[in-house]
């Protein structure tokens, strides 16, 4: 009975964690989707790989390695990305027609930037994840696909009939996701 206890513990963390990690992407998702940027059904499943990938990879090192990547730098270059990413959506001339599609290379960048969190995160909770790495792995794919593709679901069905400045709300809404990887 103990044994059983404890395993929804862990289990309970790592769903916590996970779910964590996946607020940013939801988020971002959405901004997305409010600037008329689709992520299609195989870009949420490559972005899901990718940030499940660098979760897995992180609590499975995390034993050997440790904590080795500073967390200012998963912050930093999660910033750049996103920041990048907001302003070239914040001054680009606004559009009517259907939505851009992200391209393979948006799409990694996406996924990177989202990543870094789970990074840092994973060399943390690994000490207590470790030995379930496996439903790390699978829980993070899951929950990180759901709330990239449903997310971005919603960001684009609340801007197809918005104004167009609200494409300009979802550049700035990348930024503050971005300045909320520094913090």
């Amino acid at each position: 009975m103990l044994f059983k206890g404890v395993f929804v513990l862990i289990f309970a963390e790592i769903i916590l964690l996970i779910a964590a990690l996946s607020v940013d992407s939801l988020a971002a998702s959405i901004s997305y989707g409010l600037a008329k940027i689709k992520i299609g059904f195989c870009q949420s499943i490559l972005i899901s790989l990718i940030c499940s990938g660098f979760l897995f990879v992180s609590v499975a090192l995390s034993g050997a390695i440790g904590g080795l990547m500073p967390e200012e730098i998963t912050k930093a270059g999660s910033f750049i990305i996103l920041f990048t990413i907001g302003a070239i959506k914040f001054f680009q001339k606004i559009k009517n027609e259907q939505p851009e599609r992200l391209s393979v290379m948006k799409t990694v960048l996406f996924a990177v930037s989202m990543s870094l969190d789970g990074l840092a995160a994973g060399f943390g909770a690994g000490l207590t994840a470790e030995d379930n790495v496996l439903y790390v792995g699978i829980a993070a794919c899951i929950i990180t696909f759901a709330a990239v593709f449903f997310g971005n679901a919603v960001g684009l069905r609340i801007g197809k009939n918005a104004p167009g400045f609200i494409q300009k709300i979802g550049g700035i809404a990348i930024i503050i996701v971005a300045v909320c990887k520094l913090i």
